[in-house]
């Protein structure tokens, strides 16, 4: 069996708990939406259901079809609102608030600590933009921490796209059967590493079920980092 020289990362619901921040720092906008411009909860959010909808239909799997600056803007436009207005401040608000109360998964330090001392690398590979998952990085304490980052802006293509995978790779001079890739989502994360020739591991802390055209297997299924830490001390010669 080929050693793991480098495990990828996915960030977004892999490393912290994204969902549960989402809703929060969303509703956080929602207040601010309604206490500047006496609009209702169910307006704000259709306009912004509708922003984020026209976004990703007129960018498609790109980068920037991600962007709350963009939805933002949208919102504010479909309320009939001078754009400039507010735009800026629900953004800082939504990733003020998200920022300041990211943190790590249970045992994702410890795992962390662990490849670091097999002097095993770790990359982080992720959709969005380049500029806002290095400050969920350095928010999440793991400057030290990521030998290198792969976002979907730098590669031009999203997960599942061969093309984020190539570049994990080459940058981090392995082939596909030295890596093993982490993600939560089972098409975009793992279906990609598989095609790509890496190990996989399915982080399912919701332990949903699994899609139909992911029960073929070929990858491992772990709920929590205790679990995956269990699982890469297998893996990893020598023990982690």
């Amino acid at each position: 069996m080929q050693k793991i020289r480098a495990v990828i990362l996915d960030l977004d619901g892999t490393l912290y708990d994204y969902d549960a921040l989402d809703r929060v720092a969303f509703a956080r906008v929602g207040e601010l939406v309604r206490e500047r411009l006496g609009v209702s909860e169910e307006q704000y959010g259709e306009a912004f259901m509708r922003a984020r909808k026209s976004t990703k239909k007129k960018l498609g799997e790109t980068a920037p079809s991600h962007s709350r600056m963009l939805y933002f803007q949208k919102t504010l436009e479909y309320l009939d609102i001078r754009p400039l207005y507010l735009a800026l401040e629900m953004y800082e608000t939504y990733w003020g608030f998200f920022l300041d109360n990211m943190v790590l998964y249970p045992g994702a330090r410890k795992l962390l600590d662990a490849l670091h001392d097999k002097y095993i690398r770790v990359a982080v590979c992720t959709d969005l933009l380049a500029h806002i998952q290095h400050r969920k990085l350095r928010a999440l304490g793991m400057m030290d921490d990521v030998d290198c980052l792969v976002t979907s802006e730098e590669a031009g293509a999203e997960k599942p796209s061969h093309v984020v995978y190539d570049l994990c790779l080459k940058k981090l001079r392995l082939t596909p059967e030295e890596v093993c890739f982490v993600g939560d989502n089972l098409k975009r994360d793992i279906k990609g590493a598989l095609a790509a020739g890496m190990k996989a591991v399915w982080f399912n802390p919701e332990k949903k079920e699994v899609s139909p055209e992911m029960e073929q297997g070929g990858y491992s299924i772990v709920s929590d980092y205790e679990e995956l830490y269990q699982l890469l001390n297998g893996e990893i010669q020598g023990g982690l």
